[in-house]
Order: structure tokens, then sequence, then C-alpha cells
């Protein structure tokens, strides 16, 4: 998966396959040593590097982080992210609804839950596809399924109601 790695304004292209990571188009190889729920030792180009988390926002977009001791902060967007802020949304903007929106265009390819069903906070709701893509849409927090305005194989717009939680 490709990401956009923010530090402090410069915005860095990423993408890691396999054991190599890729930024900004230079390719280096990788070997993780240990790692833990909050810290990792790998070796990147013959060199050690003990990376820890010091923070991370509620999302995990946002995190303060040590390497080797060097402490440096930066913001991660995903491909979706990308996409949804090049069409206007954000996936932040299905967090405070209660009623969900399709974020941009596409096609319902599987609803996961049904009306009357209890969910949690970050639970698949739906698949659907979008710029040849398979995406989610996950509970904004916890609730019970109201009402489901969509079905496998419906055509969405943007910002489409596609289902409502209470």
């Amino acid at each position: 998966m490709k990401y956009s790695l923010d530090f402090g304004g410069k915005i860095l292209a990423a993408e890691k396959i396999e054991n190599k990571i890729e930024l900004d188009g230079l390719s280096a190889e990788f070997k993780i040593l240990s790692r833990s729920s909050d810290s990792i030792v790998l070796i990147l180009e013959n060199k050690i590097y003990k990376v820890d988390l010091i923070s991370s926002n509620e999302d995990g977009k946002t995190q303060k982080i040590s390497i080797n001791g060097k402490v440096a902060e930066y913001g991660l967007k995903s491909d979706l992210d990308l996409i949804l802020e090049k069409l206007g949304g954000s996936a932040s903007n299905l967090k405070s609804a209660q009623k969900i929106k399709a974020p941009m265009p596409g096609l319902i390819v599987k609803v996961l839950v049904s009306i009357g069903e209890s969910v949690e906070k970050g639970q698949n709701l739906l698949n659907f596809e979008a710029m040849k893509m398979e995406n989610q849409i996950k509970a904004p927090g916890p609730g019970i399924i109201k009402n489901i305005l969509v079905k496998p194989g419906d055509k969405i717009e943007k910002g489409q109601v596609l289902i409502e939680i209470e």
C-alpha cells in the first residue's frame, strides 16, 4: 500500500513492498530484528535503528516517534485518504455522522450489517468499489443500525446516505 508522510510540511511518498521500503523513489531493504506493541528494531542499509512510539492520535494518522533517541512527528495518509481529499471529502467526515454517507462515487460490493444490529466503533459496515479499489466504510462510533439504504450492486454517489446509526 502507498502512503504519504508529512514530516513538518515536507511531504514524502512511501510504499512498503515485502522487505523493501520506497521513500520518494529511493528503495532500500530492511530486516526487522525485534518488535513489540510500541517499539521496533530494524536494520536498514546496514544500520540498526530503534524506533519507539511516543504518542499517537486516536486514528493513528499522526504519530510522534523516537528514532535512535531523535524525536520526530509525522502525519500519515493512505491511498484512500488521498483519494478522499482529492474528491473534497475526508475519512474524518465519517466520524461525526450518524448518517453514514458515501465518501465518493462507487458500487456497493457487500453490506456487512443488518437493521437492529449493534455495532462498535471501527466495525466494518460495508464494502464498496471505487476507482478499481475495494474500500470499507466503518462505524464512526458505537450504535445500532437504524436503516440500510443500499444493497450489493447499487451504484452510489458521493454524499449519498448509505446507513443510518442511532
